[in-house]
């Protein structure tokens, strides 16, 4: 089925005239868009529930992703979500972060802001 835009109906001798809109009145439907980063935060962030607090902050802010430990002692991931929360998600990570977590740097790779789908369903911790 398709859709068309109306611009004018009216009724004459008990017929009913429906009028498409002009390709220049034609109003084009949003989609959404989605932003993602990569992510590497350094400091006192193993031992101290990071990846734990990391998944209850993401889904505050609805965001998908996954989170794991590196063998070198930092935590890195990916963020995936609409643009307003990944960055709200970012600024989390590299300012804030779990009680008991010392963050001294976080490494912000891989930005993005033209994803049309989710790859992930939720955020995992791997």
């Amino acid at each position: 089925m398709r859709a068309v835009l109306l611009t004018s109906v009216s009724i004459h001798s008990r017929q009913l005239f429906i009028r498409p809109a002009t390709s220049c009145a034609r109003k084009r439907v949003a989609t959404m868009t989605y932003s993602a980063f990569d992510f590497e935060v350094f400091g006192k962030v193993q031992g101290v529930f990071f990846r734990a607090g990391t998944i209850e902050e993401a889904k505050k802010l609805s965001v998908v992703g996954h989170v794991e430990n590196t063998s070198s002692g930092t935590v890195t991931g990916e963020v995936q979500g609409e643009p307003k929360s990944v960055s709200q998600m970012k600024d989390w990570l590299q300012h804030k972060g779990p009680s008991g977590a010392r963050i001294d740097k976080c490494s912000i790779t891989n930005e993005r802001s033209d994803l049309d789908k989710l790859t992930y369903s939720s955020f995992e911790k791997h």
